[in-house]
């Protein structure tokens, strides 16, 4: 099963980024509906022992995004009524879940309660023609988007809200799937250095890293390997814990490198069986996260190894249910929501 069959980018100039529409029927087969409360374990008979973090996920079978705890109990958060969203991000507090999608016809970027779904608050209104779609979320507070700018190339800005949109990259190639790291640095993906880069059919092949304010550009590493078919699959990064650990999507399996270029290496390294969107707990630093799932079965589940391929461990068994972009809540977490209750009520950000 190709990765481009499930995904189908939306257009952004040279690359399609940002919203990735699902077409289910393609690829894993249409999911079983179930109730949003529903324990997984009464479908399969089977679970690995439930751990207490929750996930965030979107699940395509009814457009939505939910939060799991202990692998094996679903609450729905929102439905995100196009079909089309961002991956939901974690506040570093855990408090609050920032997406982007369509809310009661509106095509915005959000954050909800990480808890109920409740307390909807939209952050910004996209303009153009490539809305932004928020993909991380710095320990500044602000919220890390890619958007197109003036000169129609993608962009990684820190937004607080419609008023304080900051280009931290600022440049006339594209830049694409941004990651906070522990240390405060931001990472992406770039055109800049591609060997092909004068005919615009781009790669993607540079990682850089840059600094809030948009200062100490510097080069990480490139990857000669990478190609604009495995970018449009989608590269989904992850950054371990301690910072010192880089994890990326590339043809259909999971690599890992050292954020000074060292020891790339293809951590999955499956024939048959496709690993996607690659997560870490705060809690295990040396084991990563991702959605794949067991051969010739329907579905996405959520599997582990450790960084050196070992020890590959299954941690759902939600029958049929694809479970995309999931990420932890983060430990160090202050629940202050007060247990908002949960509704659509859409407040803008000065509300």
């Amino acid at each position: 099963m190709a990765v481009s069959r499930f995904f189908r980018m939306r257009d952004c100039g040279r690359l399609g980024f940002v919203f990735l529409v699902v077409s289910l029927s393609s690829c894993f087969g249409a999911p079983r509906q179930q109730s949003e409360n529903e324990d997984p374990k009464t479908q399969t008979g089977s679970t690995q022992a439930p751990d207490d973090h929750e996930i965030a996920y979107f699940s395509p079978s009814d457009k939505s995004i939910y939060s799991l705890t202990g692998f094996n109990t679903k609450k729905k958060l929102v439905t995100v009524e196009d079909g089309t969203a961002t991956w939901p991000v974690y506040s570093p507090d855990g408090n609050r879940i920032a997406f982007t999608g369509t809310v009661e016809s509106v095509l915005a970027t959000y954050t909800m309660d990480a808890k109920t779904g409740g307390d909807i608050r939209q952050i910004t209104s996209p303009e153009g023609d490539l809305p932004e779609g928020v993909l991380d979320w710095h320990m500044d507070g602000r919220l890390v988007c890619v958007t197109k700018n003036k000169d129609h190339n993608a962009e990684i800005y820190l937004i607080k809200d419609k008023n304080d949109m900051v280009n931290i990259t600022n440049h006339v190639h594209w830049d694409f799937f941004p990651l906070s790291h522990p240390d405060g640095v931001i990472s992406f993906w770039t055109s800049r250095d591609d060997p092909k880069v004068d005919s615009k059919e781009y790669d993607y092949q540079s990682v850089y890293t840059v600094n809030p304010d948009g200062s100490d550009l510097k080069k990480r590493f490139q990857i000669d390997a990478m190609t604009s078919k495995d970018v449009s699959s989608g590269i989904f990064p992850a950054i371990s814990p301690d910072g010192a650990t880089y994890v990326f999507m590339m043809d259909q399996d999971l690599y890992r490198i050292n954020m000074d270029g060292s020891d790339l290496t293809n951590v999955t390294n499956t024939k048959d069986n496709q690993e996607l969107f690659p997560f870490f707990s705060d809690k295990e630093p040396k084991r990563v996260y991702f959605s794949s799932s067991e051969a010739g079965r329907p579905g996405l589940n959520i599997f582990s190894t450790d960084l050196n391929g070992k020890d590959r461990k299954q941690h759902t068994f939600l029958e049929g249910e694809v479970i995309l972009y999931p990420k932890f809540r983060p430990c160090e977490s202050n629940d202050t929501s007060g247990g908002a209750q949960r509704g659509l009520t859409i407040l803008s950000e000065h509300d």
